[in-house]
């Protein structure tokens, strides 16, 4: 359905992950996981120099580092790829503070197909 993507998904619950890997994997796109933020930064560092992601998912409460934070360091680094946060937390102060810390778009919990293909329609990965 769409070209070669390589996603990563940053998401500490087991389920979220499962939910989000199903939804990923069906549209055929590849996907990294992190389960923290810390484990997100290095794995973009690691990218930098060979196949950086065309997409990063990411969720906001997380252990070690947080969304917001991991999005922040990222940022920091110049990497410019889309990061969408994909969170439960949905009040306008969530999706604010998201976009805030450098996130391009928000959408609430769960990731579902129609979801995905929004975002990737969105930033040209369609």
């Amino acid at each position: 359905m769409y070209r070669r993507v390589r996603v990563l998904l940053v998401e500490d619950e087991e389920i979220h992950r499962v939910v989000a890997r199903a939804v990923l994997r069906a549209a055929g796109v590849e996907v990294d996981e992190a389960e923290n933020g810390a484990e997100a930064v290095r794995r973009v560092r690691e990218r930098v120099t060979g196949g950086a992601y065309d997409l990063i998912l990411t969720d906001k409460q997380m252990p070690v580092m947080d969304g917001h934070e991991a999005t922040r360091q990222i940022r920091a680094m110049g990497v410019a790829t889309p990061i969408v946060a994909v969170s439960s937390d949905a009040l306008p102060s969530d999706v604010q503070a998201f976009i805030a810390a450098g996130a391009d778009d928000f959408t609430p919990k769960p990731l579902t197909k129609e979801k995905l293909g929004h975002i990737l329609s969105k930033f040209g990965l369609a």
